[in-house]
């Protein structure tokens, strides 16, 4: 359900960010890793840090404007 979302939000930032997505039925280790305990969880990671998560479907807008908002402070402090 979200993953036609994630696949536009990948193609509109090609190249500023990178969007992945991971079965974590598949890859149960990495799930456990990051405390997935919903699907579908979406993650900011940056520099190795998770900077925010939500779960639950979102449309591509919305999901871009969370991943922006949560990397404010980060794009400011590189600067």
């Amino acid at each position: 359900m979200v993953a036609p979302e994630i696949e536009k939000v990948a193609r509109a930032r090609a190249g500023r960010w990178l969007v992945v997505k991971v079965n974590t039925d598949e890859l149960d280790e990495l799930g456990a890793r990051y405390r997935i305990r919903s699907i579908p969880t979406l993650a900011v990671v940056h520099g190795g840090r998770e900077l925010a998560r939500f779960s639950g479907a979102r449309p591509a807008s919305d999901i871009e404007r969370f991943v922006t908002e949560s990397t404010a402070s980060e794009t400011r402090r590189a600067s």
